[in-house]
């Protein structure tokens, strides 16, 4: 018994750590802000170019959000326009987001006390 509750917590934790790791339209979403914050920061310190690095991570997710968006920032490293793209990519993404997202699972209460009321009620 103690083995089985081994593999069964062994199973959620990958389970879990798998899920964490999936690429969301939320997690995409939030990833897409944080470049923002970049961005802004990148107008605020008046850095005419984009950072290479940051760069490489918004393609990530522009790829994500459409299959138009990257063509479309090409060369472009400007923040002006670079920010345009981010918010072009946050609008897709917030509709996959919302398509992606199905009804709640329902979950019964009490199922232990349901299951023994409907055995009595079969052997009465």
């Amino acid at each position: 018994m103690l083995e089985q509750t081994i593999e069964e917590q062994e199973r959620y934790v990958r389970w879990h750590r798998r899920r964490r790791r999936a690429m969301t339209p939320r997690r995409m979403l939030q990833e897409s802000d944080e470049l923002l914050f970049w961005v802004e920061e990148c107008l605020v310190k008046e850095v005419r170019l984009v950072p290479g690095w940051l760069v490489a991570r918004l393609m990530v997710v522009l790829r994500q959000a459409h299959t138009d968006l990257p063509g479309r920032l090409g060369r472009e490293r400007r923040p002006e326009q670079v920010m345009e793209i981010i918010y072009d990519a946050q609008a897709a993404l917030m509709d996959q987001a919302c398509r992606s997202r199905g009804p709640a699972e329902v979950i019964p209460l009490f199922a232990k006390a349901r299951e023994r009321q409907l055995a009595e009620a079969l052997t009465v």
